[in-house]
């Protein structure tokens, strides 16, 4: 799945794959998406655990931030900004 990100996106979603090995954990394939809807779909489609991360153009620092994580069952969870904590996602 190829995703065309426009030059002038103020948000690009980023689903990364968590590859475990040796005890530690790594990243593996990645895709960088226009919607969150298109980050979830590569992950599920992959049948892979992995998190979504967010880029926002008005960031200054411009770092990512945790949207979604997919569990090696399959379930989503997702991060509630306001209270900073995990909760299940349907």
């Amino acid at each position: 799945m190829t995703t065309r990100i426009p030059r002038n996106a103020k948000r690009v979603y980023y689903a990364t794959e968590t590859v475990t090995r040796d005890g530690g954990r790594f990243a593996g394939r990645e895709q960088k998406s226009t919607t969150f809807r298109e980050a979830r779909a590569f992950l599920d489609e992959l049948n892979v655990p992995g998190g979504v991360a967010v880029w926002n153009d008005g960031s200054r620092n411009g770092n990512h931030a945790a949207v979604a994580t997919r569990r090696e069952d399959g379930s989503w969870i997702r991060l509630d900004r306001f209270k900073g904590s995990w909760e299940p996602m349907e």
